[in-house]
């Protein structure tokens, strides 16, 4: 079989399979994967007959896609403000809208001097996708923080990646055994409820329930925590960041505010949709 008849084969499959999001795009890269040859080399070569090996290991990787394994996983990375991570299984797949996250922290953080914004901490980091570009961008340590001793291996294998250094982990719940105070505490925490996520696509059904669970019928029940706990472990003047879902961010913007946080603001993604509520603490 050659490139071109398999990748109009692997589409069809696909569209059968209700994935017909990118069934080309997801179909050129697991051509990739194999036989190394990029989207313009694809079209080039089209007419190349795919060797015995090469079609064993496409028909391999095609049947994870069709089980609707996400292509994140199939390939083991996902690219994120433009840098590449590595994830599989034991992590949450960074999304676009999570960028909404790291640009808000970034303009709050061009206001201020070091010495106020300074230290900082990524919570629920799972891939590190976060934390580690904040680091990047900054030029600061940012600790990594997860209760999943996996996702830290994870964060950490690709802030040594990323970085050509490893940042400061803490294996944590939240904030429980934390001790120290941060100028910035930024996470993307769970926050789906249990409806929510069996209505999301069968591809969610891959990842990590526990980084997607927000334990409670409204999701918020880790966020009221760590509300509650980022009172006790931000400097006066220090500031929280918070990913949520559009229907969560009016009740957290509410929970802040009862919580002495002022300034508390709403910032809409891409998509016009409520994402981050962040808000500076005042004791």
């Amino acid at each position: 079989m050659t490139i071109d008849g398999w990748k109009r084969e692997t589409v069809a499959l696909l569209c059968e399979a209700g994935l017909a999001s990118s069934p080309s795009l997801d179909a050129r890269l697991l051509l990739e994967m194999v036989t190394g040859l990029d989207q313009a080399s694809q079209l080039v070569h089209y007419q190349r007959v795919l060797t015995p090996a090469e079609l064993a290991l496409l028909t391999q990787l095609r049947s994870k896609r069709l089980d609707h394994q996400p292509m994140a996983y199939i390939r083991g990375i996902k690219e994120f403000w433009g840098r590449t991570f590595a994830v599989d299984h034991r992590v949450l797949i960074p999304r676009a809208d999570t960028e909404t996250l790291v640009e808000t922290v970034l303009s709050y953080v061009r206001t201020k001097r070091s010495e106020e914004f300074l230290p900082i901490i990524d919570l629920c980091t799972g891939s590190g996708a976060i934390g580690i570009t904040l680091a990047a961008e900054l030029g600061v340590e940012v600790t990594l923080s997860d209760k999943s001793g996996d996702a830290l291996a994870v964060a950490d294998g690709n802030a040594r990646s990323i970085l050509s250094r490893p940042l400061p982990l803490i294996e944590d719940d939240l904030l429980y055994n934390c001790t120290a105070k941060y100028g910035i505490i930024v996470s993307n925490p769970p926050y789906l409820t249990p409806a929510w996520i069996e209505a999301v696509s069968r591809e969610v059904g891959w990842e990590p329930r526990m980084a997607l669970d927000g334990q409670s019928d409204d999701g918020l029940a880790l966020i009221r925590v760590l509300i509650e706990q980022s009172t006790a472990h931000l400097k006066d003047g220090g500031a929280l960041f918070l990913e949520c879902d559009r229907r969560q961010a009016e009740e957290i913007a509410r929970l802040m505010r009862s919580a002495s946080f002022g300034e508390v603001q709403v910032v809409r993604d891409l998509a016009g949709l409520e994402r981050v509520v962040w808000g500076i603490l005042h004791e």
